[in-house]
Order: structure tokens, then sequence, then C-alpha cells
């Protein structure tokens, strides 16, 4: 290869090829978006159907049985699951992660299509299910910004004011992809509240309230008036534009009397809810919203327009009311990635010693230094010309380049000056230098990037975050071997001067080096006639770590501490809003008094559940997860109310699931035998440790009323069925009759219901009238009968199966693989013939993570094989090489099993990328032998000389890469967990891959000698012509 050559001789076209790509780095960089992890997109679709009233059993039996049959015909279907209740059912569709765009929106189009087609969906349906693509743009909420009222403005003036004054001005803001909230009210509605004992006694029926107030409100047009010499538009104008408008309707006219609308309801304006939430702050009532960025925006910038915003705000809000951002995620974030970056000025800082250690010239150093910034920024082009963005993994893959980008450097140079040593001028050493060394550099660089290959050829989770890693660190590593073969023999060639007498401390070193040298040689003598025990201790360490790796946690992401603890609270079944009410204080003082609380946002809506605000890092002394232990340890002790679990809210926006979903599922449909199953398996979960808030979905723990509607009744009084069932829904539910579009520009429902507190007994309905056909008014109790049961909240279904679905959180110091091995020894004896059991949520997740993993591991092994055969021309010599992975990935297994570490994604990556570090040694080693093999020395002599000539430049690679990772193995403070896993795996595997490199590899060249003679390749190659 005459590049070198060519950048020897013409120093500028040299110069001039690494300052453009270090231009094109810094114009890069300036595009780059931050997220905290790589994008993941789940191609997903989801079809809602409604029918109000209807039993969740009747949804499931008429409704999610049509669904599925119509999508049962969709190609690449992952999971697909139905969730019906009250009055909804749900159809979730989770697509294969390797279909493309436009595969997505064929499937889309088909499932439309085939729910368009049913036809015999119940009458009472009265809209066509809906079919929603889930592959939105909206990430998960990253900020949180709080009201609270100390003022005299009223709950709903404040609600109202935030929701039409101040949300609109944040959903403007370029990135906001939506606003959740407010949370803390409700919506205006007009209330009319129907009176029975009036309308009994003035013989009115809710048909004739819920026609009047329709009728008012229906909308026309009137046209316009032609005139001779102008044109007139008609505007009709609503002459009903408040409640006291709506109560003055007139209904019926009876023998001159006026009955109007307040002569038999109460009408007022009040929330559309009849259970708004309610949110505390500290015991202080408030509201909340929480902003949502688009996935493909800068949350750090959307977060800075948010504040802007909230400045401007500020000055216009009303007296009392006070407003601040209680979270913003966008901080964790940025924390993350300056601290990534801070590691990264600490890893240019150690390699930079160690070069500067091992050549003992600050000018010799320079040539393998300056490649660092020259790589760095020039991987921020391929990062923008990719479309990655500046993450936590891309910034890892940058930290570790830093350790790598230097061993080409290393090798040009060090070999270079040995050959001034030998007598040569600066210009012909660097010239016959790296004219020797451009193979190995060239095959160095090819291994480590082909490693990554793979990942492009697959699809899911796994190869997401594995790719942006990867293609950057790769991306890092090719620049280095360009640099190497152009900017560094230039520099080689008119930096380094003839050898003089070193630096004092340089001596000292060196003759360190030179006895570390002769007792490494005099020690691998021995170890050519002890192959059996060293094939002993290799077996003996893989044993151990296939022992650390059964008994590691593995865990798909470590929990990182964001600041943020959610808390969800479990009633007993059946209990009311006021039950909440009347305990919420008890799990409000198990965070009340704590200094590392920020704020508690203490929301009831439905059941209570607790965000948990905590001060920054710096400002606390224990992490989430030890604050969330002492939280426990404080409910479990004070809270008799509730059952409780905690979680801490990761941020790394990938939809991943954190609590474990087990699915029982049968083919049978006898979900009497499956629901006693899924009660067993709940009974066996209590009795583990690992797992808290178990719910099961199958439990009957639904109170409700049977109303049975008598037909033969309704035929023979001369009754419509459709108005039985309308008064039903007006009387005991709530029946929107119009909109109001009130004089303050705003419109509001108007509901009609009867009073709650007529609601109490069900003989209400002897007051309640329906008009039959001869105009005669019959009570509803002539027609219904009650009866009080208890049935299943919801029915689920799983791949078109009846399901009991069963979820529970992991405990502290449980991890899913600790679950799903208990639930593989316990559940499999519960189940019932034609019961079957899967895993979904989190444990699904980690199965398919090390299925994915696994698969990467082994593709990027052969790829390392092929292309070092095809290098050496030989199968035996990759061979060779590749003998010390498994080495290396015993002292990263031991490493993490030592520091109580889990087996994640992070230590994943790892362990992918240690398998094209270790090889480095490999090929240096067998390319030097190989060469003296050629010049008549036998093999162990071939072993030996380049094992002695090759221990400075290895030993100077390994502490640059090792030193390079050590800083993440000590990291600290906003995602250091995933750091410290990644950086332990690489000083542990390196550390050791690098001893069994200098030794397992001599020794097997020498054993594998005489199998390399019979290489086919070998014999063809060396084939007299």
């Amino acid at each position: 290869m005459k590049l070198p050559e060519i950048c020897i001789k013409h120093p500028v076209f040299a110069s001039v090829l690494s300052i453009a790509i270090v231009l094109f780095g810094l114009l890069s960089f300036q595009k780059l978006s931050i997220q905290y992890f790589p994008e993941h997109k789940t191609p997903s679709a989801t079809v809602t159907a409604a029918i109000n009233g209807a039993s969740a059993e009747f949804m499931s039996r008429n409704v999610a049985d049509k669904l599925i049959t119509a999508a049962t015909g969709l190609d690449s279907v992952k999971t697909m699951t139905t969730d019906c209740q009250e009055g909804t059912c749900n159809l979730k569709i989770i697509f294969e992660d390797d279909i493309n765009d436009v595969e997505y929106t064929s499937l889309m189009n088909n499932l439309r299509s085939s729910v368009e087609a049913i036809g015999d969906f119940p009458p009472s349906m009265t809209d066509k299910p809906t079919v929603t693509d889930d592959s939105s743009d909206t990430s998960m909420p990253s900020n949180i910004i709080m009201f609270v009222n100390t003022g005299k403005m009223s709950k709903q003036d404040m609600y109202d004011y935030i929701s039409q004054q101040v949300v609109p001005q944040f959903k403007h803001i370029q990135g906001v992809g939506g606003i959740w909230g407010p949370y803390g009210g409700s919506e205006k509605a007009v209330r009319v509240w129907l009176q029975p004992d009036r309308m009994m006694a003035l013989n009115m029926s809710a048909s004739d309230v819920v026609g009047t107030l329709s009728s008012y409100n229906a909308t026309f047009t009137a046209g316009t008036i032609k005139g001779q010499v102008r044109d007139f538009s008609i505007n009709p104008v609503n002459q009903v534009t408040s409640v006291d408008d709506v109560r003055d309707l007139v209904v019926r006219v009876d023998d001159g009397k006026i009955i109007r609308v307040g002569d038999i309801a109460e009408v007022k304006m009040g929330e559309e809810s009849l259970t708004p939430s309610i949110l505390r702050v500290d015991d202080n009532l408030a509201m909340s919203i929480q902003v949502l960025p688009l996935k493909s925006e800068n949350p750090v910038t959307v977060a800075n327009k948010v504040k802007k915003q909230i400045d401007v705000i500020q000055p216009q809000l009303p007296e009392g009311i006070e407003m601040k951002m209680v979270y913003n995620q966008a901080n964790f974030i940025k924390a993350a990635i300056d601290e990534g970056f801070m590691t990264l000025v600490e890893a240019i800082v150690l390699v930079s010693a160690v070069v500067v250690l091992f050549l003992g010239s600050f000018r010799v150093a320079s040539i393998p230094i300056i490649t660092i910034p020259v790589c760095v920024i020039g991987v921020f082009a391929v990062m923008h010309l990719l479309g990655f963005s500046i993450n936590v993994l891309t910034i890892l893959a940058i930290i570790l380049a830093i350790g790598l980008v230097v061993d080409d450097a290393i090798v040009v140079a060090e070999n270079c000056y040995r050959h001034i040593e030998e007598g040569e001028t600066p210009f012909n050493a660097a010239i016959k230098g790296c004219r020797e060394i451009v193979f190995p550099v060239i095959a160095m660089t090819l291994t480590l990037a082909v490693v990554y290959l793979p990942i492009g050829l697959m699809a899911g989770l796994t190869a997401d975050l594995f790719r942006q890693f990867a293609f950057t660190l790769a991306a890092a590593v090719i620049i280095s071997g360009f640099v190497a073969l152009t900017l560094s023999p230039m520099m080689s060639a008119y930096l380094m001067k003839p050898v003089s007498t070193p630096a004092k401390w340089y001596q000292k070193v060196d003759a360190k080096l030179n006895v570390l040298s002769d007792l490494y040689t005099k020690e691998l003598g021995k170890w050519f006639d002890r192959k059996a025990l060293m094939s002993g201790i290799a077996l003996v360490l893989i044993a151990l770590s296939a022992l650390a790796v059964w008994k590691m946690p593995q865990v798909l992401l470590p929990t990182e501490d964001t600041g943020f603890v959610e808390v969800t609270s479990t009633p007993p079944t059946g209990v009311g809003r006021q039950y909440h009410l009347d305990n919420n204080a008890q799990l409000n003082n198990v965070f009340k008094g704590d200094s590392s609380v920020e704020a508690n946002l203490s929301y009831i809506e439905g059941i209570p559940t607790n965000h948990v605000l905590l001060k920054p890092w710096g400002e606390r002394d224990q992490s989430a997860d030890e604050l969330v232990n002492e939280f426990i340890a404080k409910a479990q002790s004070s809270v008799s109310a509730y059952g409780m679990s905690f979680k801490v809210r990761s941020a790394d926006n990938l939809n991943i699931a954190t609590n474990m979903i087990l699915q029982l599922t049968t083919v049978n449909r006898d979900t009497t035998v499956l629901s006693e199953t899924a009660s067993e398996v709940v009974k066996a979960l209590e009795d583990y440790e690992g797992v808290t808030n178990i719910k099961n979905s199958m439990l009957r723990d639904q109170l409700r009323y049977d109303l049975s509607i008598d037909r033969n009744a309704i035929v023979l009084s001369g009754v419509d069925y459709g108005n039985v069932t309308n008064a039903l829904s007006t009387f005991l539910g709530s029946v929107k009759a119009a909109d109001l579009q009130a004089d303050d520009g705003y419109t509001y429902p108007i509901q009609v219901q009867v009073n709650r507190s007529d609601l109490g007994d069900f003989k209400v309905l002897d007051k309640l009238y329906v008009d039959s056909q001869s105009g005669q008014r019959l009570p509803l109790s002539q027609f219904v009968s009650i009866k009080q049961v208890t049935s299943e909240s919801n029915f689920k279904t799983f791949m078109g199966k009846d399901s009991a679905e069963i979820t529970a959180d992991l405990m502290p110091g449980y991890t899913a693989s600790d679950v799903k091995a208990y639930i593989d020894d316990t559940v499999p004896s519960l189940l019932k013939p034609a019961q079957s059991y899967e895993f979904n949520g989190v444990v699904k997740d980690l199965v398919d993570s090390t299925a994915g993993a696994q698969v990467l591991f082994v593709l990027a092994l052969i790829f390392i094989f092929l292309i070092l055969a095809a290098q050496f021309e030989s199968f035996v010599d990759p061979m060779i090489i590749l003998l010390t992975v498994p080495l290396c990935i015993v002292g990263a297994i031991l490493t993490l099993s030592v520091f109580g570490q889990s087996l994640n994604i992070y230590s994943k990556i790892g362990l992918l990328t240690l398998v094209g570090l270790v090889t480095k040694h490999g090929i240096l080693l067998v390319e030097f032998a190989n060469e003296k093999r050629k010049s008549g020395a036998s093999a162990k002599e071939a072993a030996i000389s380049s094992a002695r000539s090759r221990l400075r430049p290895i030993l100077m690679t390994s502490l640059t890469m090792i030193l390079g990772s050590l800083p993440l193995a000590l990291a600290d403070g906003p995602g250091s967990l995933g750091r410290i896993n990644i950086g332990l795996v690489l000083v542990g595997g390196l550390t050791a891959g690098t001893f069994f490199s200098l030794f397992l590899v001599p020794v097997a060249y020498v054993g594998m000698a005489n199998l390399k003679q019979m290489d086919i390749l070998t014999r063809l190659r060396t084939k007299p012509a």
C-alpha cells in the first residue's frame, strides 16, 4: 500500500486530510441533537370499540372475538391482546421489529379494511371501532409544572384559567408534542340534576327534558338576503348562553301552566366529572400539567423553551397563583451527558500520560496523541451522516475510542522508532517501518470494525441500542486507522530525531521494561512444555465464569437515579372515593419531613398515586434506590389502608416495561377453571419475596347490579324498548343532551342525570316514567328487575386465546431473571389441561434482548474469523488469535461478579466490544511470528521473538485501553450505573485478555504449527509455480 509513503513525501497533503476531518466534525457537531438513549420504535396499532353501559363480558364475547377474527390474517404480528372493560374494548397489536415503513403502512391499511368489513356488531354499538396508528412522535412527559393556589381563586376557576389560558401557550412551543392535564380538577359542565319527586308530580319523563335541551341546542344557517343594491348575510343568534337561560327553558305547557327545566331539575355550573382528580402538594391543594416533547426533538432544548415560557407567563398569573417547574427530566439527561464528557477528558489525560511514559519523549508521544482530537471530532461527522444523536451510548463509544484510536498510531510510531534505534534516518525509518506495519494496522482496524457489522442486519431493541454505540466506535477506529496510515507516518518522518541520550526518568522506565521483557521471555519459555496445564487452567476459569453468569442477576437496563419515584397504591376491593379521601394522609406521611424529597405530588384519580420528586444529586446523600428501600420500610410499618409499590421512573423513553406480566391462557374457553388457576398462581407469587403489588385480571372483585329488562312486559304495555333503555341511561347514568355556547366564548356540555342523592335506593325507579303508545306514563320499575352480583372487572385475551393477566412489580434487589426462574420452576405444576403461560413485560424484553445479544456475539465471532482468514490466507491463524476471546470474557464476567454488578445491555455491549479488542494483540503476535518463520526461524523461535519484540507495544496499547476505560468504572453521578458496568467489563476483560494473549497465543502458535502445515490455504500459497 503506497498511501503512507505518499503522505511521508507530501506532508502538506497529509495535514490537509486530517484538518478536513476535523472541520467536517466541528460543523456536524453543531447539528447533532441530544437524547438520553437512541430512538427505538415499536410498530403497533390499537383498535378501540365502545358500547355505552355494556359489561366487560358482553364486550369480550360480542366485540373482541370479532376484532380478533379480523386481525388474525395479518402478517408479522408479534403479540396481539384484547382488554375489555365496562363499555370499552381495546385490541392491541405489536408488529415485528424488522418491518419497514412501507410494510407497516400496508399492515395498517389491511387492518382498517378488515375492521370496517365487520358487519355484525351489536346494534347498540352506535360508532364503528377506530383504528389508531401508535407510531406517535410524542415521547413520555419530561417536565412537570405545578400550580399552587394560596389566594382566593376557586378551584374551578383555577382549572379553567390553566386549561384555557396557560396550556395553549405551551402547546405552541416548537418541539412540544402534547400537554397532559391539568390534573387536580375537571372541565366545567352544566349539570341538570333531575328531581324524581317533582317529575312524578308533574308527570314528566326524561325524554321530555333531553328533547327540550337538544332542540334549543340545534344550530342552523339562515342564508343570505340578495338585494338590488347590496347583500345581507343572516347570522342566527343563540339565545341560550348561560345557566340561567338553561334553567328558564320551557319543557311543556299544561293548561296554561308553564313548566320549565328549573321546575323539575336543579341546574348549575359544575364539574364534568363526578369524581374529579385531586392533587395535593405538601398538604396544599394544587394542579399540574405535564409537557411531552416530540421524540425527534432535543429534550434539553425543549425544556429551555418551556422555562422561558414560564418566565413569560409568571407575571400574568392571577394573584395567589404560584407556578413552578418541579421536575425537569432534561436536567438528568444533560447532567448524564456532561458527566460523560468529563469522563472523556479524564480518559484523554490518562491515555496521554501512558503514551508519554512508554515512548519517553513528548515529541514522539505527540504522534499518537494528535490522533485523539482528530478521531473524536471527526466521528461527529459520521454520526451526523448516519442520523445519530449525542446520547449516553454514543458518548460511551467516544470515551472507549480514546484508548483505541491511539493504538494504531502507537504501533506505527513504535515501529518507526525501532528502525531509528537500528541506525536509520527518521525519513527512511518512517518509510521502512510503515511498509512493515501497513498490514497489521489494516487487519486490526477491520477486525474491530467488523465485530459490529451484524448489527446492521438486525432489528429490535437490542440492535437499536447497540447500533449507535457500535457504529460510532467503529467509525472512530476506522478514522484512527486512516490517520495512522496518513498523518502518523508523516509526523514520524519529520518529528522523530535520531536516538540521543534519553531523559533519566525514561532510562529508569526503559530499564524496568527491559527487566520485565527478560522475565517474560524466561517465563514464556517454560509454558511451551506445559500445554496441558495451560489448557486445564483455561477450562477451570471458563467453568468459574459460567457459574458466575448462572448466579449473576440479569436485567435489561440498570435503574438510573432520575430523582423521580412513582408510587402506586392498591386499595381494598370495592372501596369508594371517600375511602381515599379519609386515608390518603397515611400515604403522604411516608414522605413527609424527608430531607431528600423536593416535593410530593399526591394525586387521587381513581386510586391514589404519588409522584415523589427528589432533590438533585448534589443536594442529597442517598440514591433513589436507597430512599425507596426506606420508603418501603416506613410504608410497611405505618400504612395499613393500602398496599404500595415503588418505582424509579426511567429516563430512556424506550417504552420498556418495568413490571412482570404473566399471561395464563386456555384454548377451551373455560374461564372458570382458568380463573382458579390464576388464583393459585397469585398465591404462589405472594409466597415469593421478589415481587409485590400482584394483580390478577380475572379476580371477581367488581360489585355490580345486573339489570334485567322484561321485554314481554314492555311489548304488552305498548312501550317502545328504546324509550326504556334511553330513560335508564339518562336516569342512572349521565347523558350529554346538548352543548352550551356560553357568553364567555367557551362551550360546555349539558349533562342530564338523576341527582346522586336519589340513587341510593333503587325504589327511585317507581318515580321515573316512560310513555306508552297510548300516552299513558308507566313507572320504569314495572319493566326492570335488579340483582346485585360480583364479576370480573375486565376480560382479556392473548394471541386470540382467553387470558388471565397477572402483573407484579419487582422488589428492590430482585431482577427479571430471578422472577423468571421462580415462575418457570413453580407455575407449570399448577396448570390444568389446555392451559399454558407466556411472559410479557420486562421478562419478555429481557429474554428477547438476551437472544438478540447471543446472535450478535456468534455472528461477530464468525465475521472476525472470516476477515482474519482472508487477511492471513489461513484458517489456522484466526483460530490462534481467537483463543483469547473466551478468557477475556472470563475476566470480564468475574470482575462484574466481584463488584456485584448485573448482566445487562451495557455489559453485553462491553463483551461484544472485547471480542474485537483482544484480537488486536493476537494479530500483532501472529503477524510478526509469521514474518520470522519466513526468515527460516522455527515455530518456537518465531513465537518467542515475536512475543518479546511486541511486548512493549502490547503493554502500551493495553494500558491505554484499560486506563481509557478506568474513568468509566470509577464513574459517579447521573447516568453512572451504565458507565460503571461497561467500564468494569472492559477493565477486567482487557486485563485478562492481555495476560492470556501474551502466554496463550505464543504457546498455541507453536502447538498448532503442525496443524498449520496441513492448512490447505497455506500449502496452496507456498506451492511452487
